[in-house]
């Protein structure tokens, strides 16, 4: 079985931002290099969009785990850094913090269990090569 996701990109010289990005699924935005490297400040950039990845997914993630393990979420908020360094062979996001906070009626044990299970099965967690670090508050 396999799935397909499609973005479409476009440039713009309107020096505002670098392009729009549009995905088959409805979704578009402007985008621009971030604002360390010379682009716009308050555009979507590459870099957060990967941040923004990871988290999106571990947050469905959690989710799904929870429904399964049968807990019943109060509340749930996620926090996510990501460092890019220069490495050997360039920049590139090096690792990942994900700082959870999931308010749930269950023994500490057993709500620490749920969120590493989501970190393990997060599709986006499994697809990237940057270290990806849990920060339980």
């Amino acid at each position: 079985m396999s799935y397909r996701y499609v973005s479409h990109i476009k440039w713009t010289d309107d020096g505002k931002y670098h392009g729009t990005l549009a995905t088959d699924k409805g979704f578009s935005t402007t985008f621009d290099k971030p604002l360390e490297f010379g682009g716009n400040d308050g555009t979507f950039n590459p870099e957060d969009a990967l941040v923004a990845s990871l988290a999106m997914c571990y947050s469905i993630t959690v989710k799904e785990i929870c429904d399964k393990m049968r807990l019943e979420v109060d509340d749930f908020s996620l926090t996510a850094k990501g460092i890019l360094e220069e490495t050997g062979s360039g920049n590139a996001i090096t690792r990942i913090y994900l700082y959870p906070e999931l308010k749930v009626d269950c023994s500490d044990k057993k709500k620490l269990r749920a969120l590493e299970l989501a970190k393990d099965n997060c599709l986006i967690t499994r697809s990237l090569n940057c270290e990806i670090i849990l920060e339980i508050r």
